[in-house]
């Protein structure tokens, strides 16, 4: 949705959705388009683009130092839960697409690029990342979600960008989440 509000020059809020943005594009309408172009600034939800906000986001993901996740979930929904990373690790060469394998991506890179250092991440992290290791999602993989691709287009468009939330007003809520509630 695109909301517009009324002001000289009008301002725009438009929701987003973390999906590749090949899979939306096309379904976006050309008035949301048309306000992107002629804004001169965007500001997102996190700044994508940022190294410090992908390093922070990174960083809060992970339990408390000396802790793993083997110490905090039962013993048998860890279990499961390494059988189907091993499951994942054996089927990504086959989810991937010969334009992946062309761009020089290999599976063992893309499976540590999302579950590296599993075994220390929090548990709400750990179901996010698991929910997104689908073959529809892994195919995917390189095509940037619609915040970035419209990030990277503000930036190519010489646009002022900015975030309205910092690392930790997204990560605090989720990591405040009790066991049953993940």
């Amino acid at each position: 949705f695109l909301w517009t509000i009324r002001r000289d020059p009008p301002a725009y809020l438009f929701g987003t959705i973390h999906v590749p943005y090949t899979r939306v594009w096309d379904f976006i309408p050309d008035n949301s388009k048309a306000a992107f172009h002629a804004s001169s600034s965007v500001f997102f939800e996190l700044d994508l683009t940022d190294p410090y906000t992908i390093s922070g986001l990174a960083s809060c993901q992970m339990l408390p130092h000396g802790e793993n996740l083997q110490d905090v979930l039962p013993r048998e929904l860890y279990r499961r839960l390494k059988r189907h990373l091993d499951y994942i690790k054996l089927m990504l060469p086959h989810w991937m697409t010969p334009d992946q394998r062309g761009k020089g991506l290999y599976a063992d890179y893309l499976f540590n690029a999302i579950a590296g250092n599993w075994e220390r991440k929090r548990p709400v992290w750990v179901m996010l990342m698991v929910n997104s290791l689908t073959e529809t999602d892994i195919r995917s993989r390189g095509v940037p979600v619609l915040d970035l691709y419209l990030a990277q287009e503000a930036e190519r468009m010489k646009k002022t960008t900015g975030a309205v939330e910092r690392v930790e007003e997204q990560c605090h809520p989720l990591n405040g989440l009790n066991f049953s509630q993940v």
